[in-house]
This record gives C-alpha cells, structure tokens and sequence, in this order.
C-alpha cells in the first residue's frame, strides 16, 4: 500500500524493524539475523553479541531485553532500507531491533544499542518515549560504550550540564558532526556522575518504577545529578 511504501522511505528504521521476519535473512543460533551466507562472520556476530551483553551485565546486572539484532554489511542498509552504517536501535510498539552496520560490528556500538533496547524493555513502550529523556537513554548507553572520542577534558566537562535541555531526539541530533559528539560526550559525563551518586545496581528498580507510572523527575531526583563542575567521571 501507499502507506507501506511511505513508512519504508520516511521511516525506513522502523519500517526495517516491523518488516525484518519478511526479510528473506538467515537466523542464528542466538536469534540474531544477517544476510551473511559467511560462517566466519556467523561466528564473529555471535562473540560480539555475548561480549556485548557481557558488558551491560557488568555495568548494571542481567540483561533482560530479547531485541531482534540484525548485522548488515552492505554500506547503506539492506533491501529497500537505507539505515545507519554503524548502528540504531529501532521500536514498534513493544518490539524492538538492533540495526548494526559495517561500520558498528564492535563490542562498543553493539552494547550501546542494546542498552538502548534494556531501557525500551524495562520502562516500557509508553514511558520510554514519554518519560526517559534522551540526554538520559543516550547517557545511559554510553556507559557502556567505551570509544575514546567521547571522552571529554576537564574544561569541556564544566559544561556537560547543558546537555540537559536536549530532552528529545530531534534536540539532541541538531546539531553539526563536531557537535554531536559533544552532545553524546556530554550525556555520557552527567550519567556517570549520576551513576557515582546513585549506584549502578539502582538503574534497573529506578526504570522499574518508570514502568509503573512514576515521574522522571521524581525517579531521578534534581539531586542525584549534583556535581562539581571539572570532576565529571571520564574526564581525562
């Protein structure tokens, strides 16, 4: 239908999500998919995929979310679908898909969007998309994601804070290459002195009771955010 048709090119993420079981893709013994006939490469998705979980594991316990992840090797998608070349995490409805590129086949990226599909799984549809900020999902994920670009100095650290007014994901993608990066920097530094404060064991109950109907700002109060601008955690 036209309607089909539009979501593919408009919204071709979550389209690739809604659509993926009709893909023609293999499935592999972990559930993850590719177009990839390569066993080696079945074998190296598989380590990345465990190594990944392994990392959120020992960030902040069990892993509980069963996205659907898919590994794509052409440069700009699969299919009709022109997606990210490093990686995306994409929901419809409850259901939700790990996108990674050719460029995002590492520990780093793979963690990163699968944090994105813990929080979608421990907060729910509805309050992931009408309570958790993006400076916070995004911070979130990038506590597992350990890629040195996103490391800032203490002088760049004084103003992380800003970050905070970038709560939808149109805010916090406007803005050029350089300033992107920041913006993800950023998130990363004011979640780590949140996690320094509150605990990493207390990010999953906090999200539980996003899931039961309670406010962000009084699941995550004002407070546990105070810092002394300079002495972020990751500052280097």
């Amino acid at each position: 239908s036209f309607t089909a048709a539009a979501a593919v090119f408009t919204l071709p993420g979550p389209a690739a999500c809604a659509l993926v079981g009709a893909s023609g893709m293999r499935t592999l013994a972990d559930g993850s998919r590719t177009h990839s006939a390569s066993e080696a490469d079945h074998r190296r998705y598989a380590q990345l995929t465990h190594d990944a979980r392994a990392r959120i594991e020992a960030a902040f316990g069990a892993v509980e979310a069963k996205p659907v992840v898919i590994f794509f090797n052409g440069p700009e998608g699969f299919g009709p679908f022109r997606l990210n070349g490093y990686g995306s995490t994409q929901m419809i409805g409850g259901r939700s898909c790990v996108l990674i590129g050719p460029q995002g086949q590492n520990v780093d990226v793979l963690a990163h969007e699968l944090m994105h599909a813990e929080l979608h799984a421990r907060t729910g549809y509805l309050a992931y998309f009408l309570q958790v900020p993006t400076w916070f999902d995004e911070g979130v994920a990038m506590q597992v994601d350990h890629r040195p670009t996103y490391a800032l100095s203490p002088q760049e650290s004084a103003k992380a804070d800003d970050v905070r007014a970038l709560t939808t994901s149109a805010a916090f993608a406007d803005a050029d290459e350089k300033g992107l990066t920041r913006n993800y920097a950023f998130a990363k530094a004011v979640v780590a002195g949140w996690v320094a404060n509150a605990g990493q064991a207390s990010l999953y109950p906090r999200l539980d009771r996003l899931k039961s109907g309670q406010p962000f700002a009084e699941v995550f109060p004002e407070s546990e955010f105070v810092f002394r601008s300079g002495t972020l955690p990751g500052a280097k």
